[in-house]
């Protein structure tokens, strides 16, 4: 019985984990200080970066919470401290855990940027307590787009992911909630649930298998 609870409480850091930007690569990961603007608690920029098209590259997500508001922003610069101010997508609400991909990301023309430009991309998602939370990956943008293997090796999706909005004013870390419903291949409708809901439901069946578990070992 006791391997039993130790099963359950494996599933909690599942369930409670935050979402982690895995391309490109991300300046660094830590659960507990990713509320930490503009970074994640990860402020200096990293020596080796990215190659990242100017014409539209994947950003790939693992999410951790049933449902979550994300944003990507971008900054021009070598060392561009906080200063992203770029919209490269507006914040969309994206429901399911695991593998989640924008399929591509570019930038305004505008920015007239050229291979070779420095830049950091900045994804940020609503953090289910209060405030935000944060991911950074340095690149180097190029005319050079990703092979067909690379893209595919760097989005992928879990089947049961969606994009249930899009467009939503606002910054994650805010508290907007205009929003038109997505227009994606998959069909995918407003959800009428909300993520902290979710998530504590979540929590409490780990907890409940938890409890029983402990129950049955007395």
């Amino acid at each position: 019985m006791l391997s039993n609870t130790f099963v359950a409480l494996s599933l909690l850091p599942l369930t409670l984990a935050h979402f982690q930007l895995t391309f490109p690569k991300a300046r660094g990961f830590s659960d507990d200080v990713e509320s930490n603007f503009p970074c994640g608690g990860f402020n200096d920029v990293q020596k080796q970066r990215t190659d990242f098209p100017i014409s539209g590259g994947p950003i790939q997500l693992n999410m951790g919470h049933p449902q979550t508001n994300i944003a990507v922003y971008v900054a021009i610069g070598d060392n561009p401290g906080s200063g992203f101010s770029v919209v490269a997508r507006q914040q969309l609400t994206v429901d399911g855990l695991g593998n989640f991909c924008i399929g591509s990301i570019s930038l305004p023309t505008s920015l007239n940027v050229s291979d070779g430009t420095l830049a950091s991309i900045q994804v940020v998602s609503n953090n289910h307590e209060s405030g935000g939370l944060y991911q950074c990956a340095d690149v180097k943008l190029v005319n050079t787009q990703l092979s067909q293997t690379d893209y595919n090796n760097n989005c992928k999706n879990n089947t049961n992911v969606r994009v249930s909005q899009e467009n939503i004013s606002g910054n994650p870390n805010g508290s907007s909630t205009n929003a038109s419903p997505s227009t994606s291949a998959t069909g995918a409708t407003p959800s009428s649930s909300k993520g902290a809901a979710a998530q504590a439901k979540a929590v409490s069946w780990v907890l409940g298998a938890v409890g029983l578990a402990g129950m049955a070992m007395l």
